[in-house]
C-alpha cells in the first residue's frame, strides 16, 4: 500500500482551512440590521406596506407607506412617506392624501398625518395643503387644526382649522383668514402660513 502523496498545494490548502473557518464564524456574528433599526423600540419594522382601510366591511381607502413601525402595546403603526387613496361607494377613486409621516391606530382605523400634507380631489380641481390633519374613519372625514390653504377653481381660501370629506366636496372652514381668486393649477407648492 502506498501512502498518499501530499503536494505543496495540498499543504497550503490545509493551512488555509483554519483561516476560512474563522472567516465564516465572523460572518455569522454580524448583525443584519443597522444601528438605527436596532435602536428602535418597535415590535416590527415593515417595508413597502399596503393595507385596505374599511368601514362596515367595505373598502373605502388604500393606505401605502414606504416604512411602518408597529407598536403592538400602543396599538399603532408609525408610517413614513404615506399615500391614502380614497374610494367612493361606486368603487371609483375620489381623493388622495399624501404626507411625510403618520400614525395609524389599530382600534379606530384613524390616521394622523404630518409633514407636507396634501389632499387632492380625484378630478384634480381641488387641493388642500397643510402641515397636519387627522382622518377619522368612523365618519370618513378629515379634520385639520393648523394653518391650511384650499385651492378651488377660481378661489383660494386660508384658515386655521377645517372639517372636510376626503373628496373636498364639503369643506367647512372654521376660522377663515383669507379668501381670494386664484387658480389651483397655477398655485405651485405654496404653503400655508
Amino acid at each position: 500500500m502506498s501512502s498518499p502523496r501530499w503536494g505543496p498545494w495540498s499543504r497550503v490548502g490545509l493551512l488555509a482551512l483554519p483561516l476560512l473557518l474563522t472567516a465564516c464564524e465572523q460572518e455569522s456574528e454580524r448583525t443584519l440590521a443597522s444601528a438605527t433599526l436596532l435602536g428602535l423600540e418597535a415590535d416590527q419594522v415593515l417595508v413597502g406596506v399596503e393595507m385596505n382601510l374599511t368601514r362596515a366591511g367595505v373598502r373605502n381607502a388604500v393606505l401605502v407607506a414606504d416604512t411602518a413601525f408597529s407598536y403592538q402595546e400602543e396599538g399603532l403603526l408609525q408610517l413614513r412617506n404615506l399615500v391614502i387613496t380614497f374610494y367612493g361607494d361606486t368603487g371609483l377613486e375620489e381623493g388622495v392624501l399624501t404626507g411625510r409621516e403618520g400614525e395609524y391606530e389599530f382600534e379606530t382605523g384613524d390616521v394622523k398625518v404630518n409633514g407636507e400634507v396634501e389632499v387632492t380631489e380625484a378630478l384634480g380641481s381641488k387641493r388642500l395643503v397643510t402641515e397636519r390633519l387627522r382622518y377619522v374613519a368612523s365618519v370618513d372625514s378629515l379634520y385639520g387644526d393648523t394653518a391650511f390653504v384650499l385651492y378651488r377653481p377660481g378661489l383660494q381660501s386660508r384658515g386655521n382649522s377645517f372639517v372636510s370629506d376626503a373628496q373636498l366636496e364639503n369643506v367647512q372652514i372654521l376660522n377663515p383668514s383669507f379668501v381670494s381668486e386664484g387658480d389651483p393649477t397655477q398655485a405651485g407648492s405654496a404653503s400655508p402660513e
